[in-house]
């Protein structure tokens, strides 16, 4: 096991899991304050990318980690298809909630990316979702590592991250997905296959144009301290009317996805889902 263990962004997440873990864990793990429906959407496409590239694996009598794991959804679905999963998450919150929604079957343990508590190669497969990202670049470097030690010669990661890099988000840190390929690269995982996730021009134009919005009345985007713009905004009158316009966008951009997903370059896309695999031991 390597690093100190808490990160930087560590007390954002315990505030979110404080909030959010008991009613809505699935706003702790997307978009905090966000409407059920909106984060029902990008869980969804995320749900596809990733049981995309998962279903056509053997996971039968496989051992199986879940970084940064939430409430336990992609560990269960790693352990209803034959794993033997754990899953790791830093939040209390989210684990309790993980726990309440899994069989007694699934272990979780309270534990940070950068510093796993496992000896090294004793994984076949490891998925990380939406988790990287949210780390510092130095963090970022101490993850993949930690990844890459437990995670035996000869499996396989599966790792779904940012790479838009003209997301403002404050608690985001992408990487261009040749970035993310190389960084990998470094600690001994080539990648297998990479496939562009989240195009969602409409909702994109609408990020744009809310964000330009906001600013005229003072608002300004997400924050590490106090609550995120929507959580700012939801109830006014002005942006319900957003909110009203966004379902609308939401509700076209679910047809419209596959087809930008077949024509537009996968690095177009806000997210890549990466397959890795470390090679042999030399």
């Amino acid at each position: 096991m390597s690093g100190s263990g808490d990160t930087d962004l560590q007390p954002y997440w315990d505030r979110v899991s404080q909030n959010y873990a008991g009613d809505d864990p699935l706003a702790a793990v997307c978009y905090p304050g966000a409407p059920e429906w909106l984060n029902r959407f990008f869980a969804g496409m995320q749900w596809k990318a990733v049981t995309r590239v998962l279903v056509s694996r053997r996971l039968e009598g496989l051992s199986a980690l879940d970084i940064g794991c939430g409430f336990g959804r992609w560990t269960r679905w790693l352990a209803q298809h034959g794993a033997a999963a754990i899953g790791v998450d830093p939040t209390e919150g989210m684990l309790e909630a993980a726990r309440r929604a899994s069989p007694e079957t699934i272990t979780y343990r309270s534990m940070s990316a950068t510093a796993l508590d496992f000896p090294a190669d004793h994984f076949d497969i490891v998925t990380c979702v939406t988790v990287i990202q949210h780390l510092k670049p130095e963090e970022q470097n101490d993850a993949i590592a930690e990844l890459a030690r437990v995670l035996r010669p000869g499996g396989e990661a599966v790792v779904l991250d940012l790479i838009d890099l003209g997301d403002k988000g404050k608690i985001v840190y992408p990487r261009a997905a040749p970035d993310w390929i190389r960084t990998y690269g470094a600690h001994g995982l080539r990648v297998e296959r990479w496939e562009g996730q989240e195009f969602v021009p409409l909702i994109r134009g609408f990020r744009w144009l809310s964000e330009r919005v906001g600013a005229l009345f003072g608002l300004g985007s997400d924050q590490l301290e106090g609550p995120s713009l929507l959580e700012q905004t939801r109830g006014r009158g002005l942006f319900q009317v957003a909110y009203a316009g966004l379902w609308v966008l939401v509700q076209l951009s679910r047809p419209l996805e596959p087809l930008c997903r077949w024509v537009l370059p996968p690095s177009w896309a806000r997210h890549g889902c990466f397959v890795f695999r470390k090679g042999p031991a030399v």
